[in-house]
């Protein structure tokens, strides 16, 4: 009897060892921080989204699943993004509000370019207004003549290239900001800006 016993003992400890020995094939998934991890066994939230592992270390694709998925590494970084955009705003006026906030400085900086513009490309009319007068007296220019006007016109394409990046600049943040607040419309509704759009009409 005590022979039966232990020969059934043995028996169970063996099945039950011998369910639990892994098929020898190893998945790989990655979490939604991005994290990619190994196992013998996939969590069932990530199932469809595993591939799966050689004895030797080299991945297997899976002939019945020809997609391949989207880069953890985007989907993380967007996120991220999302997360930030809703912790900063409670509503796209405040996204309204912050993009004004940031141009003020960018117009301010606008206006002084502007207004150097006027006085160089008057000093640049003063200094043609010197050279008709020298001409009509039939006197000679200076010597310094020309180098002021070079320098002046020089000085007004410089102020030129700042504006046209000024503005650049500026209406580069208003994209942004517009971009910002259409996901934050998309998030807070849950429904995407062409969508939305397209059921308005």
């Amino acid at each position: 009897m005590a022979y039966l016993l232990l020969t059934l003992n043995t028996s169970t400890i063996w099945a039950a060892t011998e369910s639990k020995q892994p098929s020898g094939k190893i998945m790989k998934w990655v979490d939604e921080q991005g994290i990619t991890h190994y196992g013998d066994t996939l969590p069932p939230q990530y199932s469809g989204k595993e591939s799966s592992i050689s004895p030797r270390g080299l991945p297997q694709t899976d002939a019945g699943n020809s997609t391949a998925s989207e880069p953890p590494g985007k989907e993380s970084e967007q996120a991220r993004r999302d997360r930030t955009l809703q912790a900063i705003y409670s509503s796209e006026h405040e996204i309204d509000r912050a993009r004004d906030r940031n141009l003020e400085m960018d117009q301010a900086m606008l206006e002084g370019l502007e207004q150097r513009k006027l006085s160089v490309t008057a000093r640049l009319q003063a200094l043609k207004n010197t050279e008709t007068g020298y001409s009509k007296r039939g006197q000679p220019l200076p010597k310094e003549f020309k180098k002021d006007v070079k320098s002046a016109l020089l000085e007004i394409g410089k102020i030129d290239e700042q504006i046209a990046e000024r503005k650049h600049h500026m209406e580069t943040m208003r994209s942004r900001f517009e971009a910002d607040k259409k996901r934050f419309i998309e998030l807070k509704t849950g429904v995407p800006a062409g969508e939305s759009t397209s059921t308005a009409h």
